[in-house]
Order: structure tokens, then sequence, then C-alpha cells
């Protein structure tokens, strides 16, 4: 009996320590690396609202073990900015989401993973926006 309860004990033991894998699992590694990126969202949405002309704004996503910059390249016109942008977030990817974190104080943004492979993602900010990432080579 005592031989049985030693063996759960240690099982217990070895899972709660063995946490190192969990940030693999929590950044996959086809991600690392930089991949041109577009951020697109429906005209429709917008329907009325005068000085946009673009409904697309490229950039540059690049993801390291632990961190993702973000450059995206806004313009006059463009629905999402009229300027560049540039920032460094943390981030992890859990069940169907890509989650990007500024600090543990702010919740920081989800991004659905709609559809992945190797060389291309699709994903999903909320309802409309959309961010396609394409592996550069």
């Amino acid at each position: 009996m005592k031989t049985k309860n030693l063996i759960i004990i240690l099982a217990i033991v070895f899972s709660a320590c063995s946490g190192g894998s969990e940030k693999a699992a929590d950044q996959p590694e086809g991600w690392v690396g930089e991949w041109q990126a577009t951020w697109t969202t429906d005209p429709a949405s917008f329907e009325g609202v005068e000085g946009l002309t673009d409904f697309t704004m490229p950039g540059v996503v690049t993801f390291d073990a632990e961190q993702v910059n973000i450059k995206a390249y806004g313009f006059e016109g463009c629905v999402f900015s009229k300027d560049t942008l540039d920032h460094s977030l943390r981030w992890k990817v859990a069940n169907d989401s890509l989650i990007l974190i500024n600090d543990e104080d702010t919740p920081g943004m989800i991004y659905q993973i709609k559809e992945q492979s190797d060389e291309r993602i699709h994903l999903q900010l909320m309802e409309d926006i959309f961010l396609t990432l394409e592996k550069k080579s």
C-alpha cells in the first residue's frame, strides 16, 4: 500500500514540475520568423465615412520565442491608420486564438485563428477585421 501511495505522490510531483513544455505549446515553432501582413476590413462597415479610400493595410509581423513585433504601414485614407505603427508585445497561442499581451494588467488583443498552414495564417479580430500572414522566405 505504501509503495502505491509513493508512486501516486511521485506522479503528482513530476507532473506539477514539468511545466517546461507548456511554453512550447503556447508558442508554436512554426510561427517563429517574419511574416508579410495584410489587415483588411469590409468597406460596407464604413459607408458614408469621408476620407477613407482604402480598407487594407500592409505590414510585417515578426515572431520570436518571447515577443512579436508588429509593423503596420498606415497611409492617408487608410481605415486603420494614417501613420506607421511599430509595437512589440508578448504572445501566445491558446486553443484557436493568438493572444497578444501588452502587460499583465492589460488583457491584450485576441485574434481568432481561422486557418493556418506552414506558409499562411488567417486571423480574425472582432467581427470585421481580418489579418493574413504569409511567411517570408
